[in-house]
């Protein structure tokens, strides 16, 4: 009995044979799971700019990224983004709430301070704590929070001044 030119087996036919060798199958599977890997890392990986924190909790205790980029696994972190750009808090103190000055003279003032966190994982980490990255990025929150601090330092250096020094060196 004579043989075929061509030999069909049934594993080819029922796809087990698909990828010809073994050495074919490790390399495509292989291939697959690096595709797989880069996909994650590209969507897991944030990056924040050099005005920005990202603050990280969860596994692995709190991380700080500044000006650079780190991977964030949904599940298992959570990531929260800190403004640290230079904020402007002004305080008015007018008529009856205005400053007192060493000579018992009622003085309105406008004052600007400008408040910013540190751009250093120490104490990006240190506000994060006590405040929150959330309230940091606020200045709603920051004017709540300084509000009485600044007007206390005020009333404290306009003690030492008469009202015609403070309006000269102003």
């Amino acid at each position: 009995m004579s043989m075929p030119a061509f030999h069909i087996s049934s594993s080819y036919l029922l796809g087990l044979d698909l990828f010809g060798s073994s050495i074919t199958s490790v390399i495509i599977f292989g291939g697959i799971i690096l595709f797989g890997l880069a996909v994650a890392i590209s969507r897991f990986y944030r990056k924040v700019g050099p005005e920005e924190a990202l603050v990280l909790t969860g596994i692995g205790g709190l991380r700080v990224a500044n000006g650079e980029g780190i991977i964030v696994i949904p599940v298992l972190h959570r990531a929260d983004q800190m403004d640290l750009s230079v904020k402007r808090i002004e305080i008015a103190r007018k008529g009856e709430v205005g400053l007192i000055c060493r000579d018992n003279i009622r003085a309105d003032i406008e004052v600007a301070f400008f408040v910013r966190v540190n751009n250093t994982a120490a104490d990006i980490r240190n506000v994060a704590q006590s405040l929150g990255c959330k309230r940091a990025s606020s200045r709603e929150a920051l004017i709540e929070l300084f509000d009485a601090k600044f007007s206390e330092a005020l009333k404290t250096v306009g003690k030492h001044f008469d009202f015609v020094e403070l309006y000269n060196e102003r």
